[in-house]
């Protein structure tokens, strides 16, 4: 398993979600990637498209390109809410997950929540002591994602994190998310280092979407093309000492719409031209 840091570039699932496993990993070679991430269900479509576990690795080794995240193991709630005797057994798409970034030498799974009550800390600490431990059997970090309106939010997450207390413990900072959450700056700046283990980057239209879920899945921008300040966040992640890759999650029709290639040239030409921005700051 290759890790990657923070100066390395990331090309996301979502960015490029219909393409073929071959054609993501050319894309993400040619828009200048050094990883990829990948859905769960990518590893079953590359068998369907005819690719050995084997044949994906070949595919990623000749493009000197590797996985980063495998997203997402979203049926761990009840352990979260039920604590240690809950989380004693993997859930099924913990399972999974494990089977996908060992098939594809991946380095973090990562965990998320949906809509619902803020989560109590202290059982879901609990388990994800559980799940970290789990996951470290299998080299693997784990990172929380954190969205506005998820049972776990920001403040969830880190309390989780903090009280957990493990060294494959993380957050997944999605700044499409911690732009629409208020708290989520002052949050982060407490995050102790190594405390983040995954990071996406999207920008936001000035029109407003009342529905959040479809503009997070339809409407994310190109970094650059929206009204998020994208320098400050990936200032307050280097201030943080976040050794995360940096990954590029634009969810857009319009980016969808084009060719794999042209959709990650764009991306990584995109996400560059913030880094250049935000590292020449004093």
């Amino acid at each position: 398993m290759a890790r990657l840091g923070p100066g390395d570039l990331v090309l996301c699932a979502g960015t490029v979600p219909k393409a073929t496993f071959r054609a993501r990993v050319a894309a993400a070679a040619a828009g200048g990637f050094s990883g990829i991430g990948l859905w769960l269900p990518h590893r079953e479509r590359a068998h369907a498209e005819g690719l050995s576990d084997a044949d994906m690795r070949a595919i990623l080794r000749d493009h000197a390109v590797v996985v980063s995240d495998v997203e997402a193991i979203t049926d761990f709630g009840p352990c979260f809410r039920g604590g240690a005797d809950t989380a004693r057994e993997p859930t099924a798409r913990e399972r999974l997950a494990y089977e996908v970034a060992s098939a594809v030498g991946a380095t973090t799974v990562t965990v998320a929540e949906g809509a619902g009550e803020p989560m109590p800390v202290e059982p879901a600490a609990e388990a994800f002591v559980l799940l970290c431990d789990r996951a470290a059997a299998h080299g693997l970090d784990v990172a929380i994602e954190f969205w506005a309106h998820s049972a776990i939010g920001v403040r969830e997450a880190a309390a989780i994190v903090a009280r957990a207390a493990r060294a494959n413990g993380g957050l997944l900072v999605d700044t499409w998310h911690a732009h629409h959450d208020p708290r989520a700056a002052d949050v982060l700046r407490a995050v102790s280092n190594g405390g983040v283990k995954s990071v996406q980057v999207a920008d936001v239209a000035s029109d407003t979407s009342p529905d959040y879920l479809a503009a997070t899945m339809h409407a994310r921008r190109l970094p650059g093309e929206g009204i998020a300040d994208l320098v400050s966040w990936i200032g307050l992640l280097d201030a943080i000492g976040s050794r995360a890759p940096l990954g590029v999650e634009v969810l857009s029709d319009a980016l969808h719409a084009l060719p794999p290639g042209e959709a990650a040239r764009r991306a990584g030409d995109a996400m560059r031209a913030l880094l250049a921005a935000a590292r020449a700051r004093p």
